[in-house]
């Protein structure tokens, strides 16, 4: 074929051009000539259907522009290589996160901050199909510090968003309650607070989805800094919702759920919400959701029963007198009649009553 035909030839050239001659008075390698061959081969084995070499190809010319200091074109040719093994090429998406990883490092070096962040998204998206978790978790804190230094905040809040979609899905809880605080912090920073007062509510379904109202209620009280909060609708529901999970109401977390307000957060969120249900109390209690009561030490008194309901308190009025007469069947004891002292006797020498009657008669 012509074209795989031409691109041997290029690579000659460009192995040609690599060469020192002191008959031809060449004392130094040609890079710029060389990066070129190997560029017009690389392009001529792809249209030839010959992958592996083109991505030698590219490779080699990565690789002779980073030694003629040309950092921007070489992120170029690794990026162009890795685009070869993820559209089906050899080594599939795996040799293409290799190849971009180069990219990346080059990309980073000349300042190229836009283009970097999107092929370490690429590289997150590859690691989250293997299922490593932890490498694009990495992959995206790499891209929130390069845009944190670059003070693109206006591109930072959509990699939060990516961020946490990637942990929600992968049941990350506590390290995506991590980025939604630092999403709220690019929000309010930028003054986007009604996409602040979601982020919040998505915080209070995500501790009840944990089975942690006490946190959740807190993630809605102690907020600082967000302006209307308070005044809020997700204030609101949200309130309503961790106060029905208090209060174990299932009924009243059925008629929160159906708020429209929760159709408006991320789609995993969402997803969440619908599925909150009011746990029992058993398993609350295993995941230490609620207290359980302190365990009474051996050989302690048991607690005094409660007093009798029907016992009179001290203020109480006095019972009603009885309506039936008993009727005694034998006499009542009789009371004694006391005995009349007898009078004193009347001294001597003075007149008796006698002796008075006779003087008038």
């Amino acid at each position: 074929m012509a074209a795989a035909r031409e691109a041997k030839e290029n690579m000659a050239n460009a192995e040609k051009a690599l060469k020192t001659s002191w008959v031809g008075l060449k004392f130094s390698p040609d890079y710029i000539s060389a990066a070129m061959h190997y560029s017009d081969a690389a392009t001529k084995f792809r249209s030839a259907g010959m992958l592996e070499d083109s991505i030698k190809a590219w490779v080699k010319a990565a690789e002779v522009k980073e030694k003629n200091s040309d950092i921007f074109g070489a992120g170029r040719a690794y990026e162009s290589a890795g685009a070869i093994c993820d559209g089906g090429g050899p080594g599939g998406k795996q040799a293409a996160s290799a190849h971009w990883e180069k990219a990346i490092r080059c990309f980073r070096l000349c300042a190229k901050s836009e283009i970097a962040v999107k092929l370490i998204l690429k590289r997150a998206e590859v690691f989250e199909k293997d299922g490593d978790v932890g490498k694009a978790k990495e992959c995206f804190d790499e891209a929130i510090d390069i845009y944190t230094e670059d003070e693109k905040d206006y591109q930072l809040a959509e990699v939060y968003k990516s961020c946490i979609g990637l942990l929600l899905r992968a049941k990350k809880y506590d390290d995506a309650l991590k980025a939604i605080d630092g999403h709220i912090g690019v929000l309010c920073k930028g003054k986007h607070f009604s996409f602040a007062h979601k982020e919040i509510l998505a915080k209070a379904v995500l501790h009840l989805t944990i089975g942690d109202p006490v946190r959740a209620d807190q993630s809605l009280t102690d907020v600082k800094d967000v302006e209307g909060w308070f005044s809020s609708k997700e204030a609101v529901v949200g309130g309503e919702l961790v106060q029905a999970f208090l209060n174990h109401d299932a009924e009243g977390v059925e008629a929160a759920k159906k708020q429209q307000v929760f159709s408006f957060l991320q789609v995993e969120i969402a997803r969440l919400a619908k599925s909150l249900k009011v746990a029992d109390l058993a398993s609350m209690v295993g995941r230490g959701a609620v207290p359980t009561p302190a365990a009474a030490p051996a050989g302690a008194a048991a607690p005094a029963p409660a007093p009798a309901k029907a016992a009179a308190s001290p203020t109480a009025a006095p019972p009603a007198a009885a309506t039936t007469v008993t009727t005694a069947t034998t006499a009542p004891a009789a009371t004694p009649t006391p005995t009349p002292a007898p009078a004193p006797a009347p001294a001597s020498g003075e007149p008796t009553a006698q002796d008075l009657a006779e003087l008038l008669m």
